[in-house]
């Protein structure tokens, strides 16, 4: 599985929060949380747990922000000649 950062920037933009609302909800600047949202940083279980929290999302809901990684051989067809 992979993190799908556009997915949690849609979010934050969908519920009319800023990066500088995000940032305070993680207790770090609007640059790091910037940073976070973007890639360039990590975001930790806990932090994830924060943000998802002010979201509103449940948490069995929390799959939204995670695409599932398939390798190209998974998804190639066997001819069977």
């Amino acid at each position: 599985m992979e993190f799908n950062r556009n997915r949690l920037k849609a979010e934050r933009i969908a519920r009319g929060l800023t990066v500088q609302e995000m940032g305070e909800v993680l207790g770090v600047s609007k640059g790091t949380y910037s940073k976070k949202e973007n890639g360039k940083l990590p975001i930790d279980v806990d932090e994830f747990s924060l943000i998802t929290n002010k979201f509103g999302i449940e948490h069995k809901d929390i799959l939204i922000f995670f695409t599932l990684d398939v390798s190209e051989m998974e998804t190639k067809e066997i001819s069977y000649v």
